[in-house]
C-alpha cells in the first residue's frame, strides 16, 4: 500500500511539474497575443512561436507539411516533395506573387545530359489560346490583378499533353498542369534553328 502511494505521489509531482513547465512556455497578453516557447511577442503578429520550425502531420498516414527556420533561407517541404498552393475549401488555385522565381538547374545535380535538338517541330503543333476561368470569383481576383483584363492567354493541357506529354502532369484530384517553365529552352532552341535557317538564305 505504501508502495502504491508513493507511486501516486511521483506521478502526481511529475504531471504537475509538467504542467507548471507548460504554463512557463505558453503565454497569452492583454494584447492578445499568444507566444510558445521563451519568447516574446513580435510587433502586431497574434502568435510567435520559438523554436527551429514546426511539423505538421496527418493522422493515421506519412502526409506532412514542414517549416524549417533553422538554415540561411527558410524552407517548406511536404510529403511527394511538392507544395500546393490550393484552397480546399472552395477548390481552387491559389495564385503567388513573388519577386523572382529560381528554378533549381546545378549541373552537378544532372545525369543523361543530351542538347534539345528539333524542337521547332514540336513546338508549331502546340496551339495557344486566350481564355477566362469559369470561377466568377477567380475571375474578379484576376481581372482586379490584371488592370481590368480578365483574359488568360495559353495552352489546353490535354492538346499539349498529346504532343509533349512530359510536360503535363495530372494531379491526385485529376487536374492537369502544364510545366510553362520547360517550354523556355525549347523556344530558345526554335529560335536558333530559324536563326540558322534564316543565316543559310541570306548566305544564298
Amino acid at each position: 500500500m505504501k508502495t502504491f502511494f508513493t507511486y501516486r505521489v511521483f506521478v502526481t509531482s511529475l504531471l504537475f511539474m509538467l504542467g507548471l513547465s507548460l504554463n512557463a512556455q505558453i503565454k497569452y497578453d492583454s494584447n492578445k497575443r499568444l507566444t510558445i516557447g521563451n519568447t516574446t511577442p513580435y510587433g502586431v503578429y497574434g502568435q510567435t512561436i520559438e523554436g527551429s520550425g514546426m511539423y505538421f502531420k496527418c493522422s493515421g498516414g506519412s502526409k506532412f507539411f514542414q517549416i524549417d527556420v533553422s538554415p540561411a533561407a527558410t524552407r517548406l517541404a511536404s510529403h511527394l516533395d511538392q507544395v500546393v498552393f490550393y484552397n480546399t475549401q472552395t477548390g481552387k488555385f491559389n495564385s503567388i506573387q513573388v519577386q523572382n522565381v529560381y528554378n533549381y538547374s546545378d549541373a552537378r545535380a544532372k545525369m543523361n545530359i543530351q542538347p534539345l535538338d528539333n524542337c521547332l517541330t514540336k513546338l508549331i503543333q502546340l496551339k495557344t489560346y486566350s481564355y477566362k476561368f469559369k470561377d466568377e470569383n477567380e475571375t474578379a481576383a484576376r481581372t482586379f490583378v490584371k488592370g481590368g483584363n480578365a483574359n488568360e492567354y495559353g495552352m489546353l493541357a490535354q492538346e499539349v499533353e498529346k504532343v509533349l506529354p512530359e510536360l503535363v502532369i495530372t494531379d491526385p484530384d485529376g487536374k492537369k498542369l502544364i510545366n510553362y517553365i520547360e517550354l523556355i529552352p525549347m523556344l530558345l532552341n526554335a529560335v536558333q534553328t530559324l536563326s540558322q535557317e534564316v543565316a543559310t538564305l541570306k548566305a544564298k
